[in-house]
């Protein structure tokens, strides 16, 4: 079957932190890599690497721009015989480029199904079916459903009993089948298909997740989180299921990258690559025995508990410069109301341990959850600047956002205080990772209060720090001028600064 798979534009915002990140779509190539190995022809459109110096105004008075190809330049790279074509919806405030491209595609290819894979629309899949045109949603893990969906369409034969698929039916009533059980033998799961992508634009634009260490590619190690915090889409997408790969495989996975792209910084995207002990060792054990000379990095967090002064220095000797831990909040009463299972003195002393090994630590933390109060936001204050003493390298502070779906979504919408899924509220859920909040949830403070709050808390930590570590500073400026960054600070600030003259650059091209 002739698939055209396609990661859409994203949105970018000076200050926005996040926004400036720019990673090759680890969970397209992996779909693609199991259609390829079924023997389907794949195409890619990545709209982002293939137009990774395009802006184009979404929001401008909100100084939102898009990164990327526009719809009409991806429907010109649709060739006229393609079969299936699959868009990645993985974040909920995507929904607002993704839903028009869908109605786009479905006017140009008025006969080819489109499917949707990722978080947004296994979270709110009735919502994407009433406002889209969409034939197709996969829910949750989605190599084995979107596969058994290509072959069912070539074959001619019925999808609408497909376990792990909603659909559109002849009858125009919208059809959710059973989740589809998790993939039980991770180390058969191709490795992504980046052969279909552009790896060298993202490399040249130079703004991983992480600290930038030179060339750099995304890995998964493990799949799922066995935790089931409130707020986090973990649960519905991968259910509490934590499965780790062989780390021969992944090792065998890292060399090949070498060899093919010169690759010489792994950043591993998994939700919590840090659950067993043993694993871990023998992960970093099988680099060291095998001679390879690279760095990694686990810039979306990890737990702490199995993390000592043992499993620090094995990951330190393997390559490791920089990780997170994920507290996300300073009161024992918010963590245990948001399920958030962290000791706060044990992930202290895991931070100690790690940073005596060599290791940068981050950590992260959101404000204006619907339990918090002042009195919580002084106690996150509180260890926050106690981060900030210890040697935690950088801080990542968010504003709430109910991302669809999730237990604490589900509260909020049964108490009226989410009343329509319009643009306002998925706007919402991208600019929570800025400096500015455009909603708050929380009955204490409104959105500028929730603004202040989190500019003061990255203020509070960066003061304690610098004061504490006067050459830090020096570091971040460094880092500022320099490709390659010792901090994930210095990475995001210059990614920062370029963003805001490249989208006043945009705006003022758009006036004349």
């Amino acid at each position: 079957m002739r698939i055209v798979l396609i990661e859409p534009p994203k949105f970018v915002k000076a200050t926005n932190h996040l926004s400036v990140v720019a990673m090759p779509p680890l969970g397209l190539a992996y779909v693609a890599a199991s259609l390829l190995a079924h023997g389907h022809d794949v195409a890619v459109v990545d709209a982002v690497a293939e137009g990774i110096s395009q802006l184009t105004p979404f929001a401008p008075r909100s100084g939102i721009f898009l990164k990327g190809l526009m719809d009409n330049q991806i429907l010109a790279r649709i060739s006229n015989d393609t079969e299936l074509i699959g868009i990645s919806c993985m974040f909920s405030y995507q929904w607002l480029t993704v839903r028009h491209l869908v109605d786009r595609v479905k006017d140009r290819f008025p006969g080819v199904p489109v499917v949707l894979g990722g978080e947004h629309p296994t979270g709110l899949t009735a919502e994407v079916f009433r406002t889209s045109r969409v034939d197709y949603v996969v829910l949750g893990e989605g190599e084995e459903t979107v596969v058994e969906l290509a072959e069912r369409l070539a074959g001619g034969r019925d999808v609408t009993s497909l376990p792990g698929l909603a659909c559109r039916e002849p009858n125009g009533r919208v059809r959710v089948n059973e989740r589809r059980g998790r993939i039980a033998e991770v180390d058969a799961i191709p490795t992504p298909a980046w052969k279909l992508f552009d790896l060298e634009a993202y490399i040249e634009h130079n703004q991983p997740h992480g600290a930038s260490r030179g060339r750099f590619i995304p890995m998964l190690a493990t799949r799922g989180c066995p935790f089931q915090c409130t707020f986090c889409t973990s649960p519905q997408m991968w259910t509490t299921r934590w499965t780790p790969r062989s780390p021969a495989l992944v090792v065998d996975e890292m060399e090949q990258y070498i060899r093919e792209y010169r690759i010489v910084d792994f950043q591993f995207e998994d939700l919590t690559a840090i659950v067993r002990k043993d694993w871990i060792l023998q992960f970093c054990a099988e680099i060291e025995r095998r001679g390879l000379t690279l760095t990694f990095q686990l810039p979306s967090g990890t737990r702490s508990e199995a993390v000592d002064i043992e499993v620090a220095r094995a990951m330190k000797r393997a390559g490791c410069h920089e990780f997170a831990f994920a507290p996300e909040s300073g009161d024992e009463g918010v963590l245990k109301a948001i399920k958030k299972r962290v000791s706060l003195p044990r992930m202290f002393e895991s931070a100690r341990q790690t940073m005596q090994a060599g290791i940068n630590v981050g950590c992260f933390f959101i404000i204006g959850f619907p339990e918090d109060t002042w009195r919580t936001v002084l106690r996150t204050y509180r260890t926050i600047a106690r981060c900030a003493w210890l040697g935690f390298s950088s801080v990542n502070v968010n504003a709430y956002s109910p991302q669809p779906n999730t237990e604490s979504f589900r509260l909020l919408l049964n108490n009226g205080r989410i009343r329509a899924f319009d643009d306002d509220y998925y706007l919402s859920l991208f600019t929570f990772q800025g400096l500015s909040a455009k909603t708050s949830y929380n009955a204490c403070f409104g959105a500028t209060t929730l603004t202040a709050l989190i500019i003061a808390a990255f203020a509070l930590f960066y003061t304690v720090s610098f004061a504490r570590r006067p050459w830090r500073l020096l570091v971040v400026l460094r880092d500022c001028f320099r490709r390659d960054s010792v901090s994930k600070t210095g990475r995001a600030v210059r990614g920062m600064v370029r963003q805001l003259v490249q989208t006043r650059r945009a705006a003022l091209s758009r006036t004349r």
